[in-house]
């Protein structure tokens, strides 16, 4: 079911308009929160191997905080204020996002602690004389508990904090933090239901931030921001507009702090301006294309306004894309998975994909689509890292080089350190791509999305990229977004939600089992609802060009899945009740779009290499894939043997092993055929040739340009939602393979052989396509009630 937008009624938009605002004040927050613990968890890794070699980001952060927790027993007064304050932060960071940290103390305990070892009084704001013996570090702390209670809703106390008076920080230096209290002041009274009181509270101020120099603190947009907010809560949206545009100049025009500071005093402060341009800019353009109404009336004398607005809110939505990569950037591979941004980061991808899928028209497609591959670009390396040592050491001791290139010791932020460091990095990824694969590299070290190449490679394809998001809002919820490119290059961008067949297929009810990895047991009126499948997940738009299509003359539909959907048999789906999806299409599915590098797939021609592992070996049914190769036996057991690719040739057995073999192999060997036990997850997952083959190990070989795998599990893609996929399939494409066949589920041994001996003859009698052998064989399957057909699935790159 796609949303629609429609011109809601005047309670509506007051409604959607708070809805606009919460989520715009919830990220503010979490983006600051982030930045803040990011400082805090960055100090101790930075300190610490334990916490350099932590593999999660709960352990990471249970680290930072003992770290803390011990550190308040020092001897120094200001190492016990900031280690209470670090704590603080990291566990209400821990909070928000349902991160598991264990505390002696709730946050505003330690806040409340960090304050008295500031004050010099327990209980006090300033201390004995006025002054916090820290300044800085007691109007950060200050602002920092305020918030903490606004989260909580004790919004009384929080303003108790943070109503001050300006001149009790005249003359020391902290006058700019002033504007913290000032925000905290209009978001409390926001949260509160209050907006309307926010121009008085802060007007008193007017004069101080417009004409002395405090108009050129570089904190000022903070206090136009949240006006902004509070009149965009009220429906003033000129105000609002002003507010937000105030807000974003002033952070533009501050683009490069005051020499001379120090590289690791330029870095925090580049880092936190754009965290705030990044939450300014894209609060503004949810505001334009909240304002901006649909314009579906030609004659409307706001038509065009209303236009430009979308299309301003379309721009900034872009750049807010290309401020969070930048900030990410900052983490790379390996911090992405473990820094505090990259949890919220997830979230702020969600809020970009709502604002695309809001607004009409192609710019919005394709800054959804954007997004959509943006967020499936984070973590592969910091995966990689937990199979380490099942690697050969020449690809771990390269993977090793880049962790450290994206974890440096502390002391290398000085100044100038940051490019040496850009530089070893792209050392490291054109060793990764002459050294091991293109594709590695490409997600070891993801480049930047490159949409215009990405459209040249697909070519004449239909390409469906699916992504689940978090949103700001959303807590545990999670958004279903869905992209169609066609063939002409048009995109579209729209959310979805799922229903009833999504929900009895993944998750089942209380009376009946999902049907995921039990598909054997469906039956005639008694199995997974194909139709209703296709009708919530497919766009309206791929049906349509599908059944206009024909058995004979299909679209090519390549696929990128998500999350759960990475387990659908997409083949099964049914674009009427009588038509299959593979009736109308050649399927082939594509982990990441990002790493698609081949515009046509090959023929498979050439030689190739057989292993069938059969029960003699403690293997699988392998008796009509021997016959469709005319492979001899032995004892039951089948040599491993090489056979070029015709109808009538013979094959020959060769000694050995399959990693020896493909080692030693020709140029010509170009296809491979395994049947075989497999099995584990991720890195682990493996085939026993009966000697067990991990994918870590599979990693750093090189394959042949198609393989056939007929083994349980192998083919299961999990593609998460805060990680690339790896398993076994990612390797093969990885180690050069540019189609890989193989199962996404259990299937029968027997129905297994019988179908991968077709798409050998299919082979052999060629010239054909892997991916295309694999569809004709399965359509003289679509009419079965257990459609284990469907759990062979093409994989492409």
């Amino acid at each position: 079911m796609t949303e629609r937008t429609v011109r809601p009624s005047d309670a509506d938009a007051a409604s959607a308009a708070s809805v606009d605002v919460d989520r715009a004040l919830a990220r503010d927050d979490l983006l600051q929160l982030a930045r803040d613990a990011e400082q805090a968890v960055g100090i101790v890794r930075q300190r610490e191997s334990l916490a350099r070699r932590a593999e999660n980001e709960p352990d990471v952060f249970g680290l930072a905080l003992r770290h803390y927790l011990a550190e308040t027993s020092s001897r120094r007064r200001a190492i016990r204020a900031q280690a209470w304050s670090y704590a603080a932060t990291i566990v209400c960071f821990c909070e928000r996002l349902g991160i598991p940290v264990s505390s002696p103390h709730p946050a505003e305990e330690m806040y409340a602690f960090a304050a008295e070892e500031l004050d010099g009084a327990p209980g006090g704001v300033l201390g004995g004389d006025g002054l916090d013996h820290d300044l800085t570090l007691g109007v950060f702390n200050t602002y920092q508990r305020a918030r903490n209670l606004r989260l909580h809703g004790r919004y009384a106390e929080a303003l108790q904090l943070v109503v001050v008076p300006a001149e009790e920080l005249f003359g020391t230096g902290a006058e700019p933090h002033l504007a913290h209290y000032l925000y905290e002041t209009g978001a409390c009274l926001i949260a509160a239901g209050q907006a309307a009181q926010v121009p008085s509270a802060l007007g008193e101020r007017d004069r101080y931030w417009t004409e002395t120099r405090a108009a050129g603190f570089s904190t000022r947009h903070r206090l136009d921001l949240v006006r902004g907010l509070a009149a965009w809560r009220q429906g003033d949206h000129p105000t609002a507009l002003r507010g937000l545009r105030s807000a974003l100049r002033q952070l533009r025009a501050a683009a490069h702090p005051p020499d001379p500071v120090t590289g690791v005093l330029r870095s925090w402060l580049d880092e936190a301006r754009a965290v705030h341009l990044l939450s300014v800019t894209l609060s503004l353009a949810e505001l334009l294309a909240a304002v901006g109404r649909d314009g579906d009336e030609p004659d409307d004398p706001g038509a065009s306004a209303d236009a430009d607005r979308r299309r301003e809110a379309i721009i900034l939505g872009g750049q807010a894309l290309a401020i969070a990569e930048r900030i990410r950037g900052r983490w790379r591979v390996i911090a992405r998975s473990r820094a505090p941004l990259a949890v919220v980061f997830r979230r702020v991808y969600g809020d970009i994909a709502l604002l695309a899928a809001r607004v009409p028209g192609q710019p919005a497609a394709r800054l959804g689509l954007r997004v959509a591959l943006s967020a499936k670009q984070t973590g592969f390396a910091s995966r990689i890292r937990e199979g380490r040592l099942l690697m050969s050491p020449h690809l771990g001791g390269l993977l090793d080089e880049v962790i450290n290139a994206e974890d440096p010791p502390v002391a290398s932020f000085a100044a100038g350190d940051e490019a040496a460091r850009e530089e070893r990095l792209e050392h490291l990824r054109f060793r990764l791509e002459e050294e091991v694969s293109p594709m590695l590299a490409d997600t070891v070290l993801p480049a930047r999305v490159r949409l215009r190449r990405l459209l040249r490679t697909l070519g004449r394809r239909h390409a469906l990229d699916v992504v689940a998001l978090p949103d700001t809002l959303g807590g545990g919820r999670t958004n279903w977004f869905r992209s169609l490119v066609r063939p002409d290059r048009r995109i579209s961008f729209e959310r979805f939600t799922t229903g009833a067949a999504y929900q009895a297929f993944f998750e089942g009810s209380a009376d009946q089992p999902p049907w995921l990895g039990r598909l054997r047991e469906a039956a005639e009126g008694a199995g997974p609802d194909w139709y209703g499948l296709a009708r919530e997940i497919l766009p309206a738009a791929l049906v349509e060009d599908a059944l206009a299509a024909t058995v004979d003359r299909p679209i090519e539909l390549l696929i990128s899945a998500h999350s759960a959907l990475s387990l659908l048999p997409w083949a099964a789906l049914r674009l009427d009740p009588d038509t299959a999806l593979v009736e109308r299409a050649v399927i082939a599915q594509c982990p990441v779009l990002t790493c698609l590098s081949d515009r046509r797939l090959p023929p498979v021609t050439g030689s190739a290499l057989v292993r069938l592992v059969s029960t003699a070996e403690q293997g699988v049914d392998v008796v009509q894939e021997r016959l469709a190769w005319d492979l001899p036996e032995e004892h039951g057991r089948v040599p491993l043997s090489r056979c070029v690719i015709g109808p009538d040739s013979a094959p020959v057995p060769i000694g050995g092993d399959l990693p020896s073999a493909l080692a030693d192999a020709p140029d010509d060997v170009r296809f491979l055929h395994v049947a075989s036990h497999g099995g584990g997850r991720g890195l682990a997952q493996y085939l026993l040739l009966p000697e067990r083959l991990l994918a870590a190990q599979a990693l750093a070989m090189t394959w042949p340009t198609s393989v056939l795998i007929a083994s349980c599990h192998v083919g299961r893609l999990v593609n998460p939602e805060d990680a690339e996929p790896l398993n076994f399939v990612m390797a093969l494409l990885t180690g050069g393979s540019r189609c890989v066949v193989a199962a996404i589920d259990e299937v029968p041994d027997v129905r297994t052989s019988r179908m991968t001996a077709q798409i050998v003859d299919a082979v052999r009698e060629g010239p054909v396509r892997l991916d295309v052998a694999l569809r004709e064989v399965q359509l003289a399957y679509p009419k079965e009630a257990a459609p284990t057909w469907a759990l062979l699935a093409a994989y492409v790159r």
